[in-house]
């Protein structure tokens, strides 16, 4: 009688311990202006961390998955999207200041779930904004570079490059200007 009792309650158990599958079932469907905003950031990912590859279609597709993932986390898209492109040039910039440094290969990297990627730069620009709260004008380059990218995907255009190109010169952000033409040009023809 106990061995049938327990029997039961490992089939029981077993019910109650099934595997779960994530499904994106609830992620809402990216609009065509998030299309854009997730080829953006991948033209300025490139341009900034990685100028000196090319990337394959099907490299940039994966890719472009990675970072879709990025924008599942409930915030507007456009907030978002500056928030992201505000840590590429964080970490633009830290590679930048000392030799040796270096960053991961794109699909890790880009993965939500690698630590060291782009996810763990969430904290760096939770830092950057606790002084701007004191100190508004601290780091007003990457904000900066964020709207200007964000423009000229919404509105591409002579007008908005030769604005953007006018602040970034003004506030002596010569590297992320060079950034900005090369994400303008990769977003023009497609490259």
């Amino acid at each position: 009688m106990k061995t049938t009792q327990r029997t039961a309650a490992k089939k029981q158990s077993r019910k109650r311990t099934s595997k779960i599958i994530q499904l994106n079932a609830f992620r809402t469907p990216y609009t065509k202006d998030t299309d854009k905003m997730i080829t953006g950031l991948l033209n300025v990912a490139q341009a900034g961390l990685w100028p000196n590859q090319n990337f394959s279609e099907k490299e940039k597709t994966v890719f472009k998955e990675l970072i879709a993932d990025h924008f599942s986390n409930g915030k507007s898209d456009k907030r978002n999207f500056k928030e992201l492109l505000e840590r590429i040039c964080l970490v633009k910039r830290y590679v930048a200041r000392k030799r040796g440094r270096y960053i991961s290969k794109p699909q890790d990297w880009l993965n939500i779930h690698y630590p060291l990627g782009l996810a763990g730069t969430s904290a760096w620009l939770e830092r950057v904004n606790e002084v701007r709260s004191d100190v508004p004008e601290y780091n007003k380059g990457i904000q900066t570079f964020a709207k200007a990218v964000l423009s000229f995907i919404e509105s591409p255009g002579e007008n908005t490059i030769h604005k953007y190109r006018k602040q970034l010169i003004a506030q002596r952000q010569f590297d992320l200007l060079q950034v900005f033409y090369t994400t303008i040009i990769n977003l023009q023809f497609s490259l």
